[in-house]
C-alpha cells in the first residue's frame, strides 16, 4: 500500500516533470493575456490558444491528478450548468444556433477550470502573471489616451470591437472587447497588487507592485468605469479586515493607494474630473441606470415564463434585449447571474451561484482553523477577490470573459489544496502516555 510520503514524492516527480513544467508556464503566460480579448489569431484570443495548449502538454504529464478539481466545488458548479445548458436545447432555436455557446460553455468549465485548479497551487505566481497582464492592458490604454491614439490598431488581430469604441466619448479599453471589462480587470489588479504589497518583504518587489498599481489606477479613470469603486472598495475593506492581525501592512497599503491617488490627481487632473462627472451621474443618466433596471425587470419578467429549463443556450447573453425607450440604444441586463438562469435555466442559474458560494465557503472552514501562514495570506486575498468577482457579475454581463473566471477557478483550487494541510494539522494530536498503574501491595 502506498504511503503518505509515497504519495507526496509521487506529486513531487510530476510537478517537476517538463511537460507538467510547460503546461503551468502556458497557463500562467495566458494568464496575463485574459483581457487581450482584441488579439485574436486565427480567430482564437491568443490566451484561450494557450490554454489549450497548457491542457495538451498537461496530458502528456505522467500521473497527473485532478481530484483538487472535485474538491474545490467548481466541478459541482460547471456540471450544474453542463445540465443546464443541454436540458435547454430543448427550447434552443436550432442545434446549429446552440452548438457555438454549448461548445463554450464546455471550454470553460470542462477544460480550462480544472486545468487551473491543477495549476493553482502556487497561487502567489499566478496572481503576479494576473497582475502583469492586467497592469500592461492599463498601459496601453494610457498610451492610447496620451501618446499614441493608434497603438491598439497595430496590436490588435481580428478584433471583436472596434478600436476605437468609447475613445471619441473619453473611455478607454486598450485591448479589451470594452471600457467596462478594461475597468472592472483594473479593479481587480489593485485589488491582487495590494494584496501582494500587504505580504511582500522584498523592497525591490513592493517598489514594483506600487508601480503596478499606480499603473490599474490610471488604466481604470481612463475607461471611464463606474463599477470599478463599486467594486473595489468593498474587496479593499474585506482584505483589511482579514489583515487585521498585521496592522502595519495594511497601514502601508493605505498610505501606497493614498500617495498614487494624490499622483493621479495631479498628473491627470482632467482625466479625474471627466471620471467624476460620470460617477457623480449616477442615478440621473437615464439611459445607463433607469435603462438596467428595465432591462433587468423585463429579463425576470421573461424567466419567470420558462423558469426551470430556460429560452435555450443559444439565447446566453440576451436576457432583457430591449430597445431603451428615448434613446434608441439596445441593451441587456446587467447581471450575469439573470444571462445564466435566462439561457441555462434553473440548474444554469445553481451551477453559477455555487462558483461562488461552494469556494466561499471552503475559504471561510480553512481560514477559521488557523492555517498555516503561506495558506492563510492566499486565503485572504482569493476571499476578498471573490467578493469584487461576485459584486462585479452582478452589475455587469461577463458571460465568458476569462478575466473573472480563470482567477475564481485559480483561488478555488489553491482553496482545495490549502484544506489538505489543514485539516491533517488538525488531526495531528499528541502520542498517549500510557502510565502503569501503582503497585499498591508494594506501599500497602
Amino acid at each position: 500500500m502506498p504511503t503518505a510520503d509515497s504519495k507526496s514524492h509521487g506529486e513531487s516527480v510530476t510537478e517537476h516533470s517538463v511537460s507538467f513544467l510547460l503546461s503551468a508556464f502556458l497557463f500562467r503566460t495566458a494568464l496575463s493575456l485574459a483581457t487581450f480579448e482584441q488579439v485574436r489569431p486565427f480567430t482564437v484570443q491568443l490566451s484561450d490558444s494557450l490554454f489549450f495548449f497548457s491542457v495538451l502538454f498537461l496530458l502528456f504529464t505522467p500521473k497527473f491528478r485532478v481530484l483538487k478539481s472535485l474538491r474545490s466545488g467548481i466541478s459541482l458548479a460547471g456540471a450544474l450548468i453542463m445540465a443546464g445548458a443541454v436540458l435547454s436545447l430543448h427550447n434552443a432555436s436550432s442545434m446549429h444556433d446552440a452548438a457555438g455557446p454549448l461548445a463554450r460553455l464546455f471550454v470553460l468549465f470542462g477544460l480550462f477550470a480544472p486545468l487551473a485548479v491543477i495549476h493553482s497551487k502556487n497561487v502567489r505566481a499566478n496572481m503576479f502573471f494576473v497582475l502583469a497582464g492586467i497592469s500592461a492592458n492599463c498601459a496601453i490604454a494610457m498610451i492610447q489616451a496620451w501618446v499614441f491614439p493608434g497603438i491598439v490598431d497595430v496590436l490588435s488581430i481580428n478584433p471583436v470591437e472596434e478600436t476605437d469604441f468609447g475613445a471619441s466619448i473619453g473611455r478607454f479599453m486598450g485591448l479589451a472587447s470594452h471600457p467596462n471589462v478594461l475597468g472592472l480587470s483594473a479593479a481587480l489588479g489593485i485589488l491582487i497588487g495590494v494584496g501582494l504589497f500587504f505580504k511582500e518583504r522584498n523592497a525591490l518587489i513592493r517598489r514594483w507592485l506600487i508601480l503596478q498599481v499606480g499603473v490599474c489606477s490610471f488604466g481604470g479613470i481612463l475607461t471611464g468605469s463606474r463599477t470599478l469603486l463599486a467594486s473595489l472598495i468593498p474587496g479593499l475593506l474585506v482584505l483589511a479586515l482579514l489583515e487585521k492581525r498585521n496592522r502595519g501592512a495594511v497601514l502601508r497599503g493605505l498610505v501606497a493607494l493614498a500617495v498614487i491617488g494624490v499622483i493621479i490627481a495631479y498628473s491627470a487632473p482632467t482625466a479625474v474630473s471627466l471620471y467624476a462627472e460620470r460617477v457623480d451621474s449616477s442615478g440621473q443618466d437615464y439611459s445607463s441606470d433607469y435603462g438596467r433596471i428595465m432591462t433587468a425587470g423585463l429579463a425576470l419578467l421573461e424567466i419567470s415564463q420558462k423558469p426551470i429549463v430556460g429560452w435555450g443556450v443559444d439565447h446566453m447573453s440576451r436576457a432583457g434585449l430591449m430597445a431603451i425607450p428615448g434613446t434608441g440604444e439596445i441593451s441587456v441586463t446587467h447581471n450575469t447571474f439573470l444571462h445564466y438562469w435566462y439561457a441555462a435555466g434553473l440548474l444554469g442559474a445553481l451551477g453559477y451561484l455555487a462558483l461562488f458560494a461552494v469556494p466561499v465557503k471552503q475559504m471561510v472552514v480553512a481560514l477559521k482553523r488557523n492555517p498555516p501562514k503561506v495558506f492563510g495570506d492566499g486565503l485572504n486575498l482569493g476571499l476578498s477577490c471573490y467578493v469584487l468577482l461576485f459584486i462585479v457579475c452582478m452589475i455587469d454581463p461577463i458571460v465568458f470573459n476569462r478575466f473573472l473566471y480563470v482567477p475564481m477557478f485559480v483561488f478555488a483550487g489553491f482553496t482545495a489544496h490549502a484544506l489538505g494541510p489543514v485539516k491533517a494539522r488538525k488531526g495531528t494530536r499528541a502520542p498517549l502516555v500510557h502510565l502503569s498503574a501503582p503497585n499498591t501491595q508494594a506501599t500497602s
